[in-house]
């Protein structure tokens, strides 16, 4: 679903079979992809009511193994959570996750998730226990360019101290 809803900007990938997916992107889009793509599911208990979060696992993590984005090549890793119901897309900021351990939470309110459903785009700032704040993006599938250039400069703003 990911490459479809990219129908268009799609220059070349890797293997869809395997993970994490390298995309050759066009046009305005960064040019080139690492994409970690996870189900976005929301289980009963624990968490608030109708959260949703992604498991973070890297290929060739172990359990008790910390796991990392892989930036090599000049790819941008890009952190992906999606619900299939309702094809709507969540990105998290993946370099704020470094050096995670094996199955990491990673959540999203429902509100955020609804948002995007009904609007096509929606966003929550997020405080993680580091202190920092992350914008978390969600797109429903139609609108994923441009919440990948959402993420693309939420990412850029932090990295450069800018607020907002």
């Amino acid at each position: 679903m990911f490459l479809s809803a990219l129908d268009g900007f799609v220059a070349s990938h890797s293997d869809v079979t395997l993970k994490p997916l390298e995309v050759d992107l066009v046009g305005q889009l960064p040019p080139k992809l690492r994409v970690y793509l996870y189900n976005a599911t929301y289980p009963p208990g624990g968490r608030g009511m109708g959260e949703h979060k992604i498991q973070l696992i890297v290929p060739g993590q172990a359990r008790n193994e910390r796991g990392n984005f892989n930036s090599s090549g000049g790819r941008i890793p890009l952190l992906v959570g999606y619900r299939p119901d309702i094809k709507v897309f969540v990105l998290w900021d993946a370099e704020m996750y470094p050096d995670f351990a094996y199955s990491r939470n990673v959540q999203v309110l429902p509100e955020t998730i609804y948002e995007a459903f009904a609007q096509g785009l929606g966003r929550q700032i997020r405080r993680l226990g580091s202190g920092q704040a992350e914008v978390v993006i969600a797109a429903e599938a139609r609108q994923l360019s441009d919440a990948i250039l959402e993420r693309q400069k939420e990412t850029l703003k932090r990295l450069f101290g800018a607020q907002g």
